[in-house]
């Protein structure tokens, strides 16, 4: 499903207009015609109510018409989320989601008097929701969430990721339960987060926080695909934390191990777990490690990998495995989001895969769900697949030689990796003379030139050295 799918019909237009100039920032009035099949005079119209809606809200965001031609201008501290949800705020369809989240079910005639419109709209509107929900395997009937605990959470999951806003995310993540749910996985995975794994488990874990007032969830579906992880001691560390989680809530009878494999499917799937950590659970056998075992030899066959696989390889495409094991259906941003003919291969690709992903998805019969996730599990695995083919598969190393101590050492190293963080095969750490870097950062004045490249310190480790770190590693 698209996120315009829980649009009223003037805010969608409206989308579906800055979502294609989100491609080309400046384009024809002729252009958008053809490619949203409105009239001039809707267009016009919708640009205006656009306009009039961002400056209202107060966003840096305008698209302005002149000579035929349409330019899309964004503020820098204008964020996409604002800007999404900013056409979802009087959605009904998006309003009875939230009710439900908060109030787990409602009488049909008091939601129509909250939202102020007839029983009769609002039918139309939960037959039109049905319709795109059934892509999760998941309905709304009799004012209740039906289907599959782990999907409802997953859809909310996927929904608001795109929406919430940066204030919404810090409220949370001062919360007491929020701290004490990250430290308490911190110490099971012996390892800290990034802050992209926190802001997510945050997310998770409030809604699962919310569904936990619902009595008769369905664990059936999650607790089959994990059956075979109720041994698995990772699994069996995280169920001897479970007062630690859901916001220190007592569970009720029976439902621990579903809610336990609820979370432990989500942290298996959404790079929330450490590399050590995700090799440990896959280490113990299971599901998914006879799909990733599949999806390796086929990539073999193809000679996709060499004889030996690299541990973030691995656990990338453990992380795809995953998602379409564990999950069906995703909510895409745009028409233009993961569609292939949009993407831009690496600048020194010779070859297109394409085809050849094509073909191993056609053998894997798991890998074609018939949901929009398919699109977005093909355009990462691709996204993989040209990584490796440009630099072998192999990890960006960066070596630290700091003649300092250990905390500004720390400190050097969490400054990079923030700033790098983006780039999930990138690795921080102490020189060791006897490895290989693709990088050196160093400060030590008596450092000899064994390795290369080296960036040099003058100082203290600011924006200039990142900018010049970032260019060596990159050029």
């Amino acid at each position: 499903m698209y996120l315009g799918d829980l649009m009223e019909k003037a805010e969608s237009g409206q989308f579906s207009i800055f979502s294609f100039l989100l491609q080309e920032s400046q384009t024809t009035v002729k252009a958008v015609m053809e490619e949203t099949g409105f009239s001039k005079a809707t267009l016009t119209k919708y640009v205006t109510l656009l306009n009039d809606k961002a400056s209202d809200s107060g966003l840096e965001l305008n698209i302005s018409l002149e000579d035929e031609n349409l330019r899309l201008s964004i503020g820098a501290a204008t964020k996409g989320r604002d800007i999404r949800s900013l056409f979802l705020e009087n959605a009904v369809k998006y309003q009875i989601l939230v009710y439900l989240l908060y109030h787990q079910q409602f009488l049909a005639h008091q939601l129509a008097q909250e939202l102020m419109i007839s029983e009769a709209t609002l039918g139309r509107h939960l037959a039109s929701l049905n319709q795109i929900l059934s892509e999760f395997d998941l309905s709304i009937q009799n004012g209740r969430w039906r289907g599959p605990e782990h999907q409802i959470r997953y859809f909310y999951f996927c929904l608001l990721r795109k929406i919430w806003s940066s204030q919404e995310w810090e409220d949370h993540m001062q919360r007491p339960e929020r701290k004490q749910e990250i430290a308490t996985l911190e110490e099971i995975c012996g390892a800290s987060l990034s802050s992209g794994q926190k802001l997510d488990l945050i997310l998770w874990a409030h809604i699962s926080q919310q569904r936990l007032r619902v009595n008769a969830c369905q664990f059936q579906v999650i607790e089959e695909k994990m059956r075979g992880y109720f041994d698995n001691i990772f699994y069996l560390r995280l169920l001897r934390k479970t007062s630690s989680f859901f916001a220190g809530q007592h569970l009720p009878l029976g439902t621990e191990d579903g809610e336990m494999m609820i979370f432990f499917s989500f942290l298996l799937s959404h790079r929330i777990l450490p590399l050590h950590t995700m090799e440990y659970i896959l280490g113990f056998g299971g599901q998914l490690v006879g799909l990733l075992t599949q999806l390796i030899q086929e990539m073999k066959k193809e000679e996709l990998l060499g004889d030996y696989t690299e541990d973030h390889v691995t656990y990338e495409l453990s992380q795809l495995c995953a998602q379409v094991y564990l999950y069906k259906g995703y909510i895409l941003q745009d028409r233009y989001k993961y569609q292939l003919e949009n993407r831009h291969p690496y600048l020194l690709m010779e070859h297109d895969f394409k085809e050849t992903a094509e073909e191993i998805f056609h053998t894997l019969p798991t890998f074609q769900q018939g949901t929009d996730l398919d699109k977005k599990i093909f355009w990462e695995w691709l996204q993989l697949i040209e990584y490796m083919a440009e630099n072998g598969g192999q990890h960006m190393r960066i070596g630290l030689d700091l003649t300092s101590g250990f905390l500004v050492f720390s400190r050097m190293a969490a400054i990079l990796k923030r700033y790098l963080e983006y780039n999930r095969f990138i690795t921080i750490e102490a020189y060791d003379r006897t490895r290989h870097y693709d990088l050196l950062v160093t400060n030590n004045p008596i450092h000899k030139k064994e390795q290369i490249p080296v960036y040099y310190l003058k100082n203290d480790l600011d924006m200039e050295d990142l900018a010049g770190i970032r260019q060596l590693l990159f050029t």
